[in-house]
């Protein structure tokens, strides 16, 4: 069995029998192509694995040198789901699906990456406005660093969820699917309509954000999104701990608790489900902990 047939064939697994998302789909897709690269030939023997536990925890040690927890955590639960998946086809002891560790995850324990305010308006400020594709992406950076939406829920806009009038976007969360309306920033709506008028090609798809260069007019995918803002990243010449989509919604909610805004606020402009996830931010709103942190004790004062 060709290793391409084997990951379509798990492809249908997950989307038939597991009923995952086309995003997270395509994702564990990913990761398991990368360690079949490294472990196998192109021709999978129809028989079980020649593979080791220590083999899989020795990969897992190496890939942690280069990812960070989140982007491992996700690659773990790839290949765990392969090779349950392995394990019903009889390709795979039970014992190898075991021998993927867990890694700890301690509740707040990270500090979120954000922009600082100077920052932000370079990172901005860094497109090319005068042409077609420089207004679209100026228009996505802003969906992403006034409102905080996930790269997908950019991808995902249609013309019918602008109500002009109302000034509002209506949102459709990429992990609840629920809907939400957002207030539209002037800067934002200005944004769009500079792009919509003077940039955008002709075409019927509803989708506000679509290809320039190839497929031209049908509607971009969550990933180029992705690699739009890492582009402008590196055209800044800035130094900053992550270039990808979930700093700047980091620094939308960032800025916001810095500024006063309540954390209930915060949450609800982030569509997050539970506060536990938004009280990470109170970690970087130094005013605050200013106020309730200690004085120093002085000489002598210590007992």
């Amino acid at each position: 069995m060709q290793v391409k047939e084997l990951i379509s064939e798990y492809g249908k697994h997950l989307q038939q029998a597991i009923g995952v998302s086309e995003s997270t789909r395509h994702q564990y897709i990913h990761y398991v192509q990368r360690f079949l690269s490294e472990k196998f030939t192109d021709v999978f023997q129809d028989k079980p694995i020649n593979l080791q536990p220590s083999e899989l925890i020795q990969y897992v040690i190496k890939q942690r040198e280069h990812h960070h927890v989140p982007v491992l955590k996700s690659m773990l639960t790839a290949l765990r789901s392969f090779l349950r998946y392995l394990q019903m086809k009889g390709l795979c002891e039970a014992r190898l699906v075991n021998a993927i560790p867990s890694l700890p995850a301690w509740k707040l324990a990270g500090i979120p990456n954000y922009l600082t305010k100077e920052q932000l308006d370079k990172f901005l400020t860094s497109s090319d406005c005068e042409t077609p594709t420089g207004r679209r992406d100026y228009a996505i950076a802003l969906c992403l660093a006034r409102l905080g939406l996930r790269r997908k829920e950019v991808a995902c806009l249609t013309l019918d969820d602008i109500d002009w009038r109302s000034g509002i976007l209506r949102i459709t969360s990429s992990k609840s699917r629920r809907f939400s309306s957002l207030p539209l920033p002037e800067d934002l709506g200005k944004a769009i309509v500079s792009y919509l008028r003077d940039g955008r090609p002709p075409t019927e798809e509803r989708r506000v954000f679509v290809c320039h260069r190839h497929r031209i007019g049908q509607p971009l995918q969550s990933a180029a999104i992705g690699t739009i803002i890492r582009r402008r990243f590196k055209r800044t010449g800035m130094e900053v701990s992550s270039r990808g989509t979930h700093i700047l919604r980091h620094t939308v909610a960032s800025h916001m608790v810095q500024k006063g805004v309540t954390i209930k606020e915060v949450a609800d402009l982030l569509r997050h489900r539970s506060l536990d996830t938004t009280v990470i931010y109170t970690k970087i709103n130094l005013p605050m902990l200013l106020e309730v942190a200690l004085p120093w004790p002085k000489e002598g004062e210590i007992t």
